[in-house]
């Protein structure tokens, strides 16, 4: 495994535990005093706290998964598990909305009143701002090591930061407005669903095979340009991407009267320069230089 897969391993891994212990200890306090007052939204509320442990919990055995190393089955690793972790939290994230959305028309239906205490707004309150702490913490973190997985978690996290808060928010004007929860929850939904289906889509893409960016497609010409200036084209380059894993095929066109022997130093020079300076493994495909102009792509 390369260094900056096991730095996201270890920041997934980092970014799980603190999640699982954040929200169990969070659970705890909002279960408490829903009980006390009898306040199912609370109680579900913490609930759904908890579950974001969930999503934690499949972020560590994602990592754990990926973090295999490459078997008969499985030649390339098991990268692409890292991806398959970011479809499943976007599909537990689009489970959430869905249910945000259910109890929030049926609140409205059946026009339920929310208990009021100030111990319940205080403790929601403090639910939302430890939330809030930790989901840009998760994002920074995600960022910082570009994992998919973390970004997702930290979502997810938002999703719950945003839910106490309106809830919060709720509970104290509820006196006066009794449809403001059904209503603000509804909205919250409507974004849940939106980040989720971006997660899905962006995780998807990459387990379809996604096209090499064009910063991605100009470093390696430019890489393999300035150590073999003898190349006169350099086309059909196809990423093939295993988590840290990258194979690339490509072909290079050459002076039809070079030897059999000088392409194939050529090739070997591609290889060794790309796999040192990005990490890829290459393929190399060597064509003598044909009539009329090819692009480079």
């Amino acid at each position: 495994m390369s260094k900056g897969f096991e730095e996201r391993k270890r920041a997934g891994y980092i970014e799980g535990a603190v999640s699982i212990i954040v929200n169990t200890l969070l659970f705890i306090a909002k279960y408490i005093v829903g009980a006390m007052f009898n306040s199912i939204a609370v109680i579900a509320d913490s609930i759904h706290t908890l579950s974001d442990s969930l999503t934690s919990i499949v972020l560590i055995i994602g990592y754990h998964l990926a973090s295999k190393p490459a078997d008969r089955e499985h030649p390339f690793g098991h990268g692409r598990f890292e991806v398959i972790t970011g479809v499943v939290i976007g599909v537990l994230l689009g489970v959430v909305a869905y249910d945000f959305v259910f109890e929030s028309v049926e609140k409205l239906l059946n026009r339920i009143p929310l208990a009021y205490s100030d111990l319940l707004v205080v403790v929601l309150a403090a639910s939302t701002l430890a939330k809030a702490l930790l989901s840009l913490w998760a994002y920074r973190l995600g960022k910082r090591h570009s994992s998919s997985p973390i970004l997702a978690d930290a979502w997810h996290h938002l999703s719950d930061t945003i839910a106490t808060g309106v809830l919060s928010i709720a509970i104290y004007t509820g006196r006066s407005i009794w449809w403001l929860d059904g209503v603000l929850g509804v909205i919250v939904s409507t974004l849940i669903f939106y980040t989720a289906g971006r997660i899905i889509y962006d995780s998807s893409m990459e387990l379809l095979g996604r096209a090499p960016s064009k910063v991605e497609q100009d470093d390696l010409i430019r890489v393999i340009r300035d150590a073999c200036p003898e190349i006169e084209g350099v086309h059909h380059i196809h990423f093939h991407k295993y988590g840290d894993h990258v194979e690339v095929t490509l072909h290079v066109n050459l002076p039809g009267d070079i030897t059999l022997s000088q392409a194939h130093d050529v090739a070997n020079r591609i290889e060794r320069v790309v796999r040192e300076k990005l990490g890829y493994i290459v393929t190399v495909h060597v064509e003598p230089r044909e009539q009329g102009d090819f692009d480079e792509e």
